[in-house]
């Protein structure tokens, strides 16, 4: 609130432009206080992936380097990048499962080979799964949204969905928002956060409470797909690095489901 938010793209906005030359301009026009690299794509196909979420990393930085940029980075890394582990702590061994993981941890080497070469002030937040009415279709909440605002306004009485079998863990954007700010403000440099809610929300118990605060009955049809990066497992942050820099999430589960809802 009361800044100023600059983002990179062309032709007002409809196409975004990741090219190094055009980074660089734009840090020097701006000349930002912070930059967050937003920029992601969920998709398998490898060459795309690369391109956008390990290139346009690469050309991020490169342009951090060649302006002298003295202020703070901010890079997106995902859980994807851990695959399946017994604690999902910041320095555990990743093992990624998809693609889209893959390239995530080629960005996060990418990090730690610049934080490590050259004096930037740079930090690495592993969002694990955001709770939002306006995620990608592409992911399980932002596919459920869709289905579940079609059958609000009475266009369909059935919601597909895959494996629920599973726990995730789940923020709001708030909290999200908040902890962004306490890894900008108070990240120690070089480092890696996990940002979560530190407890697993299961998937099936989610849909259901959904429909029941809604008073919604709607056949629900489980298609035995995998997404990307799907784990039948329980997926949830170890936050403990970050609650010593003094983040905690604020709403619990109980209250995520709600305000989810309204």
């Amino acid at each position: 609130e009361g800044q100023r938010v600059f983002t990179l793209s062309s032709n007002k906005g409809t196409n975004w432009v990741y090219d190094l030359i055009s980074i660089k301009t734009k840090i020097n026009e701006a000349k930002p206080e912070v930059i967050i690299n937003f920029v992601g794509t969920f998709t398998n196909d490898y060459s795309k992936s690369y391109k956008v979420n390990v290139l346009a990393a690469k050309n991020l930085l490169d342009a951090v380097i060649m302006v002298n940029y003295n202020g703070k980075l901010i890079l997106i890394g995902s859980a994807a990048e851990y695959g399946i582990q017994e604690k999902y702590y910041e320095d555990c061994v990743e093992k990624p499962r998809s693609i889209y993981g893959l390239t995530k941890l080629m960005q996060h080497s990418l990090f730690q080979y610049y934080v490590n070469v050259f004096d930037i002030k740079a930090n690495y937040i592993r969002l694990f799964n955001v709770c939002d009415t306006k995620c990608s279709n592409d992911l399980f909440i932002g596919n459920f949204t869709r289905q579940l605002n079609l059958t609000l306004k009475g266009a369909v009485n059935e919601i597909k969905l895959g494996d629920l079998n599973s726990y995730r863990d789940y923020l709001l954007i708030d909290d999200i928002h908040e902890g962004f700010i306490k890894v900008i403000e108070s990240g120690h440099k070089g480092e890696v956060y996990n940002l979560g809610m530190g407890k697993g929300l299961f998937l099936t118990d989610f849909v259901r409470k959904v429909l029941s605060t809604l008073h919604l009955k709607v056949k629900l049809t489980i298609e035995r797909k995998n997404s990307i990066g799907s784990i039948d497992t329980k997926v949830v942050a170890e936050i403990n690095k970050i609650n010593n820099i003094g983040w905690s999430p604020k709403y619990d589960y109980k209250n995520l489901i709600r305000l989810y809802c309204t």
